[in-house]
């Protein structure tokens, strides 16, 4: 009874680890859509009733190749069996000369079976080959002909796609066409949210972010009127710089000497004191078994404004900042 309760337990959390693994979704950093050459197209039947209706037809590729190819032969496999089990095909086993009137007649047919399974593969297989050698002679006769065709464009042309540009979304470029090339038409699609991911992750590029009070306030809404917050109005500009000596790969003497960490792989330490998003009061808190930083909520900004153990003059200088300086600290979600 204990082991199938520890059976079962082991089952369950086997399951809930199986449920909380995420799918890994990628993203390809370059999507391109390719217009083949009409001379290189399969002809296809065409479903219409008009016989002069143009014929739709698809690029020639190895899972196309493949697939009639393999069904060629699974047709041929089938029609040995068939022709084995009717009669028609003499595996030759008359002359095995097998006694299964002795002794060990039991053995005997067991000898007997399996040696005339092997004939009947070895037949099959044959079928099979004969069958793959004559469809391969055929598409090869067929792509002799069709070799002859040649697209008379002499540049391939390539366009750029940019959503970002809206006056010109797509760009066109132009190079002479290779010898033995399928294509003179080709979309492409960069992502460049995914390029600039993976060069970062390679250690590549650096991302710096400049944030900019705008001097203007958030407003809420009390029914139909709107009220004036405290609450700044925050940009951010962001700038994509390779590392390199210009830059010192990212490395700054400065913080290294000044501040407390000490080291780029733990969060910097924030200054003590209180800090404000113009809503809420925060004090700043450090966790040393963690190496975090961490902010502990004191009020709400009307509360400290309205309390009399500050100065007004310090007062005026967190309304003043509100409206002007640059945030000390961003958290960007």
């Amino acid at each position: 009874m204990n082991h199938f309760y520890s059976t079962l337990l082991s089952v369950l959390l086997l399951a809930g680890a199986a449920s909380a693994v995420k799918e890994v979704q990628f993203a390809s950093p370059l999507q391109s859509l390719t217009i083949p050459d009409p001379e290189l197209l399969e002809n296809a039947k065409s479903k219409s009733p008009d016989e002069h209706a143009p014929q739709q037809g698809a690029l020639e590729t190895n899972r196309r190749r493949f697939l009639p190819r393999f069904l060629t032969g699974l047709k041929a496999e089938n029609t040995v069996r068939e022709q084995i089990a009717m009669g028609q095909v003499k595996l030759g086993d008359e002359d095995d000369g097998i006694d299964l009137g002795g002794k060990d007649w039991v053995g005997n047919a067991q000898v007997a079976q399996a040696r005339r399974r092997r004939k009947e593969d070895a037949v099959i297989e044959k079928g099979f080959d004969a069958a793959m050698a004559r469809y391969d002679a055929a598409s090869a006769a067929a792509a002799s002909k069709a070799s002859t065709k040649q697209n008379p464009n002499q540049y391939q042309f390539v366009g750029l796609v940019d959503k970002s540009n809206a006056k010109k979304p797509i760009s066109w470029h132009a190079r002479p066409k290779p010898a033995g090339a399928k294509w003179s038409v080709r979309l492409l699609h960069v992502n460049k949210d995914v390029i600039v991911k993976d060069l970062f992750d390679r250690g590549k590029i650096d991302i710096f972010a400049k944030y900019t009070n705008t001097g203007k306030m958030k407003t809420t809404k009390e029914g139909d009127v709107e009220k004036p917050t405290n609450i700044p109005i925050v940009t951010t500009k962001y700038e994509v710089r390779e590392r390199s000596l210009k830059n010192l790969f990212n490395f700054s003497p400065k913080h290294f000497f000044t501040d407390s960490s000490g080291a780029y792989w733990r969060e910097r330490r924030l200054r003590p004191g209180m800090y404000t998003d113009g809503e809420t009061v925060y004090e700043s808190s450090y966790r040393y078994r963690d190496g975090r930083n961490g902010m502990h909520k004191m009020g709400t900004l009307s509360q400290f404004l309205s309390s009399k153990s500050f100065d007004s003059k310090d007062k005026e200088k967190i309304l003043k900042k509100l409206k002007q300086a640059a945030p000390d600290v961003v958290l960007e979600l």
